[in-house]
């Protein structure tokens, strides 16, 4: 879980806060409409475009034209973020790295007994295993290219995935086109995007109310602005406190009385490293705490968990999240 935690604050947190990440937009506007490499060029060849036709030619996130002789079946993945996407459209890989997060994330709970050879961590994949599965492609996000980019390729096709941050449409449309679901893709994102529309309709009775998401770590508390919860166009819309964190930033670390000062009228609340069993802890120790106990929201039983899947933001997590949401507010 160390592992995992670390891989968390990097990748979730410190990248988007520190270098104001490109794919995080103010609340009030929709999701980052600037289209990244792969959006402007990866598609599929004029003469590809049928859904389903192989061979076809995919442009990577790298720009660089990938020739898939036929749809891929043996899938290594090597970004644990995009878990979900693969899923979705019912395509398995046969290894990937962190699969920990099979174990401690409630929106893979349904896949964790797949048959999925472990590769290791993102940051140092194991080669040798993955030689031996033998995959027929490789996914890699860009970031991790260079690195490993050339070994890989002695061992199969690899195609280079953008992080899509905040536009896990963009990236279920990818992952539709290497696979030849392009249709199945915009099923799912359409039925994702109603469960958001619908659920904002049934939250218009607290517009008058103020939400918080808040990240707990060990001794750590970081106010995260997560885009399906606040954004007002393409999420449910909901009100952050006037004190709350930058909604042009991804979020940021706040003290426990820099919470007390935004005081949410509601707060939801989830473990920074992915694990229910610490977020657990970690509220059992907040128990006896007077500045904790002084928030309206533990005080009137409006406090809740929601699984640390969300901050991957992925259409899994996403759909786990609202539908949380909703059940707990509404049995209120």
């Amino acid at each position: 879980m160390r592992r995992l935690m670390g891989l968390m604050v990097s990748i979730a947190l410190l990248a988007g806060i520190l270098t104001g990440c490109a794919g995080t937009t103010n609340s009030s506007s929709a999701p980052n409409s600037t289209p990244s490499v792969a959006e402007k060029t990866g598609t599929l060849a004029q003469k590809d475009k049928e859904t389903g036709k192989w061979p076809r030619t995919y442009v990577d996130a790298l720009g660089r034209e990938i020739v898939l002789e036929k749809k891929p079946e043996k899938v290594a993945l090597l970004f644990f973020r995009n878990f979900e996407h693969l899923f979705l459209l019912d395509e398995s890989p046969v290894a990937a790295t962190d699969l920990n997060v099979l174990d401690e994330w409630q929106s893979l709970a349904p896949y964790k007994d797949n048959e999925i050879a472990d590769l290791g961590s993102i940051a140092n994949p194991n080669l040798e295993k993955l030689l031996e599965v033998d995959p027929d492609l490789i996914i890699v996000v860009a970031n991790r290219y260079e690195k490993y980019g050339e070994k890989l390729e002695q061992i199969a096709p690899v195609v280079v995935v953008d992080t899509n941050e905040n536009n896990w449409q963009g990236a279920l449309r990818e992952y539709g086109k290497i696979f030849g679901k392009e249709q199945k893709a915009e099923d799912e994102i359409a039925r994702i995007e109603t469960l958001l529309a619908d659920s904002k309709e049934q939250l218009q009775a607290y517009n008058g109310k103020t939400f918080g998401l808040i990240m707990l770590g060990d001794k750590q508390f970081w106010a995260f602005t997560t885009q399906f919860i606040f954004n007002k166009e393409s999420g449910l819309g909901l009100h952050p406190p006037s004190k709350y964190a930058d909604m042009s930033t991804k979020g940021e670390q706040i003290s426990l009385e820099g919470l007390a000062a935004m005081n949410p009228d509601y707060m939801f609340v989830a473990d920074i490293g992915g694990s229910s069993k610490n977020l657990e802890g970690y509220l059992k120790n907040l128990e006896s705490d007077t500045v904790w106990n002084s928030l309206g929201a533990i005080k009137n039983g409006h406090m809740y968990a929601l699984d640390s899947s969300i901050a991957a933001g992925g259409p899994l997590a996403i759909e786990l999240g609202v539908k949380t949401i909703m059940e707990k507010i509404r049995a209120k």
